[in-house]
Parts: structure tokens; C-alpha cells; sequence
């Protein structure tokens, strides 16, 4: 096991390389001048110039890959223009709360799905079953964004439930009411944008994990349970619960790169102060540096959940354990 955790460590490396070479090379395809664009149209061409020596933008884009590499290997990810600031202590600033949202929307999401899932292979062709399938295709076909403006829309707007925008109310945000009245403000604030991510991932893993239900009610060993006299909740609980898990843990890891991808859009539609709203106003003011920062953590932390969901689904499924 130690062996398989090293390779996949030692993958990242590559991944992170490739995704680093991709936006760079994207952001170098893009039209117009990234100075023009930071410093506005009144600029002067001494400070155009100025600021495209100071970006290495008079040289080829291949050369400040490389460059950006090796400071990335120092621990200097850059200075972003339009914050000025330092690009790593700006995008770890905004990386908490992206990586609570995507946490809650995947947890939520992995709970629902399961819960359809064997719910679904429970009522095997009856109208439940019907149902529940209908309730996951139409999951898995709703754009999360739109999702989102009709949860606004019916939670926010109409019935005045939950809030719309934001992770903490104002007055609340200096900690002076204590612990647990901000700790309840923030799971307010959270359950929209994680519902509007959660419920697409569930009807993924819903979808998947029914097959994997009915494969595994069907087994021996549960079939043995059921003869033993055993109640259907423990049997669904203690022994097919674990197998179904171990079945779609791998779905579950895709899915987290899909909640973290989308949240670049629900935290500009919510106002979530994280690292995806952060991105969409760093490549609206062509900010070569705090972009590529941003993507190249939110690859990281990708590559992470998938290697966690690996290992937990080792530690459910021995057979499938790296040699």
C-alpha cells in the first residue's frame, strides 16, 4: 500500500506539469495584450513596455513556462498584477472556503446518490424504482448554474428561507457573537451553492451505484443474511452498504473534480468568496500569474481526492488492493 501511495504522489508531478504547460499555452492563444488590458487603453507606452518586461511578455511563452517553473521549485508562484500581491498567498487565502463548498457538495451529493441508489435497487421495477431513475436522469441533465438560480429563486426569493449570496452575514464576520452562531451562519449560507453541485453528483453516482446495488443484494453472502433471519435494514447497513461503496468510490472521486470545475461558476453566481470567483476576475484582468497559480492548486487538490478515494476503496475492497 505505502508503495502504491509513492507512485501516485510521484504522478502528480507530471499532472501538475501538464496542466501548467496547457494554461499556459491557452493563455498565450488568447487575443489582445495582457498589459493593454491590465493597465486600460490611457496607458503609456513607457509603462506598456515597463509592465511587459516585468511579465516577460517580449519573450516566448515556452521561456516564462520554464521560468515560472523554476520559482514555482523555490516557492514563488509570482506577483499578481491586479492584486498586488503575492499570487500564492492570494490563492491559498481563497482556497478554504472553495475546498468547503466542494467538500459539502461532494459529502451531500455521495450521500443522496447512495441513498437513491439503493433505494432504487430495493424496489427493483416497481414504481419506486421508476421514480427514483426519472429523479436521476433529471439530476444528471440540469446545468448546475441553472440549478442554482432556481434555488435562489424558490429559497431566496420567494420564500425568504436561506440566503442568496455570501459565506457569512456582515455583522457576524468578526467572530463577536462566538463560535457556533457563525458556524450555523455558514452552513446557512452553504446549502445552496452545495445543493446545486451536490444534486447533479448524486444523480452520477445514484445512477452508477444502483447497478452496483442490485450486483450486490443479489450476491451470496447476502442471500445467506436474509436466510439467517437478519433484518433488511442491518443487511442493508452492515453487509451490502460496504460493497456498493467499494463499487462506486471511483465515481465518486470523478465527481469531485466536477464539483471543484464547477465551482468556478456557482461561486460567482452565490458571490462565495472563493478560489473559483477569484479565478473568473483574475482571467477577466488577464492576470497571467494569479491564473495560472489557481488552476495549477485546484489540480492538486484534485489529484489528492482521487488518490484518497483510491486508497478508501483498498480499504473497502481488498481485492482490489495495489500489490
Amino acid at each position: 500500500m505505502s508503495g502504491y501511495i509513492v507512485k501516485r504522489l510521484l504522478l502528480l508531478v507530471p499532472v501538475l506539469l501538464g496542466v501548467s504547460l496547457v494554461v499556459f499555452a491557452v493563455m498565450a492563444l488568447v487575443p489582445g495584450d495582457p498589459a493593454l488590458a491590465i493597465l486600460g487603453p490611457y496607458a503609456t507606452p513607457e509603462r506598456l513596455a515597463e509592465l511587459r518586461a516585468e511579465l516577460a511578455l517580449d519573450q516566448p511563452w515556452w521561456r516564462r513556462w520554464l521560468g515560472w517553473l523554476w520559482g514555482l521549485l523555490q516557492g514563488d508562484m509570482g506577483r499578481s498584477v491586479s492584486l498586488e500581491r503575492p499570487v500564492a498567498a492570494a490563492v491559498f487565502e481563497r482556497l478554504g472556503p472553495t475546498l468547503l463548498l466542494a467538500g459539502a457538495a461532494l459529502l451531500l451529493g455521495a450521500v443522496l446518490g447512495l441513498a437513491a441508489a439503493l433505494l432504487a435497487a430495493l424496489r427493483h421495477n416497481q414504481a419506486t424504482d421508476r421514480l427514483v431513475t426519472l429523479a436521476v436522469l433529471l439530476g444528471i441533465s440540469i446545468p448546475p448554474f441553472w440549478l442554482g438560480l432556481l434555488l435562489i429563486l424558490l429559497f431566496a426569493v420567494w420564500l425568504g428561507w436561506l440566503p442568496a449570496s455570501g459565506m457569512v452575514t456582515p455583522w457576524l464576520a468578526g467572530g463577536e457573537a462566538g463560535a457556533m452562531p457563525l458556524a450555523a451562519d455558514v452552513a446557512r449560507h452553504l446549502l445552496l451553492p452545495s445543493l446545486s453541485l451536490a444534486l447533479v453528483a448524486a444523480g452520477v453516482i445514484g445512477r452508477i451505484g444502483r447497478g452496483a446495488a442490485l450486483d450486490v443484494l443479489a450476491a451470496d453472502h447476502i442471500r445467506l443474511c436474509r436466510a439467517r433471519g437478519l433484518t433488511q435494514r442491518r443487511i442493508l447497513l452492515v453487509h451490502a452498504l460496504k460493497g456498493v461503496l467499494a463499487r462506486v468510490m471511483p465515481v465518486i472521486g470523478l465527481q469531485a473534480g466536477f464539483v471543484l470545475g464547477g465551482a468556478v461558476y456557482i461561486e460567482t453566481i452565490f458571490q462565495w468568496p472563493g478560489l473559483g470567483r477569484l479565478l473568473v476576475d483574475a482571467i477577466a484582468a488577464r492576470d497571467l500569474l494569479l491564473v495560472q497559480g489557481g488552476v495549477l492548486v485546484l489540480a492538486a487538490a484534485y489529484v489528492l481526492v482521487n488518490l484518497a478515494t483510491d486508497l478508501a476503496q483498498h480499504a473497502l475492497d481488498r481485492r482490489t488492493a495495489a500489490a
